[in-house]
């Protein structure tokens, strides 16, 4: 299969290269071509100009931008995936949106015989480049199938959930729930610590050493004592997504307070200008808003 990647941002850069150091030939599309002409240049892969381009000389095409309005243009634009009035393409989108969005999707695009399947993937950049991300897919499975092999050199377990376009999205928002409690969890912990002037260093030494730690803990929680908010994923990503999380939770009749009440703090530090940063920034947020920093 000829092989697509639209959206060369922090995972879909790192899921192209990943692909071509697995021997596939890669074209590519970004909607900010300065950055794609640089990765073509660095990378040697194919750079084209439209999605419809794409779905002219691909067979399978990863989608991996930032929101729903993105999504809409690159499929179904003027210049779009479906303007390319192909048949039997296969693509695959990693982009979060909610279930709404992604069904509504998988009808259009059926209409024009062209297969969606819905695939978030948990993991950053460090793992999409290592192969270590978890594909999480939903979508006809016949076509799963056929593109498997591919999404198999992505991920160390991929997991099929359904033909329902909209369940991997569910999947995906719920994780992401729960990594934004947690990072909110800890951040309190670390910001109850340093005010009552004990060193947060070891409230993380100590929680990584019990069953309580994370993969946050043992990951992020280093940097987040030492205000190191390199972004793997973005604060304003976050905020994006506990407001999907809100609105399908509200869809469906179900209250969520805990996410809820984190949806504020986030909009709060996005407001105050941490949104660049990295999702854990909310440990900066905290302090500053409880007189431990005045950044």
């Amino acid at each position: 299969m000829k092989v697509g990647v639209i959206g060369l941002g922090k995972m879909g850069s790192r899921m192209a290269i990943r692909l071509l150091n697995k021997g596939h030939q890669i074209s590519v599309y970004n909607r900010d071509m300065a950055k794609a002409i640089e990765f073509a240049k660095v990378n040697g892969v194919t750079l084209l100009k439209t999605p419809r381009d794409v779905a002219l000389n691909c067979d399978f095409i990863l989608v991996c931008i930032t929101d729903f309005n993105a999504v809409k243009e690159v499929f179904f634009g003027k210049k779009g995936i479906v303007a390319a009035r192909r048949k039997q393409i296969i693509i695959a989108n990693s982009s979060t949106i909610s279930p709404e969005q992604s069904k509504y999707c998988a009808e259009r695009l059926r209409q024009k015989r062209i297969e969606l399947i819905v695939m978030p993937v948990m993991g950053g950049p460090s793992a999409a480049e290592k192969g270590e991300l978890v594909p999480i897919v939903s979508g006809p499975k016949a076509a799963f199938l056929k593109v498997k092999p591919i999404i198999d050199k992505l991920g160390k377990s991929v997991f099929y959930i359904g033909e329902d376009a909209a369940s991997a999205n569910v999947i995906k928002l719920a994780l992401n729930l729960n990594i934004a409690l947690i990072a909110g969890a800890l951040s309190e912990g670390i910001i109850l610590v340093k005010a009552a002037h004990i060193k947060p260093e070891i409230f993380i030494k100590i929680i990584n050493a019990t069953y309580f730690k994370t993969g946050l803990s043992e990951n992020k929680g280093p940097k987040m004592v030492k205000n190191d908010f390199e972004p793997s994923f973005y604060l304003k990503n976050m905020l994006k997504d506990l407001e999907l999380i809100t609105s399908t939770s509200q869809s469906i009749g179900i209250s969520l307070p805990l996410t809820s009440i984190t949806q504020h703090i986030y909009r709060a530090a996005n407001n105050m200008g941490y949104s660049d940063l990295d999702y854990t920034a909310l440990t900066a947020f905290m302090a500053v808003i409880n007189g431990l920093d005045t950044k």
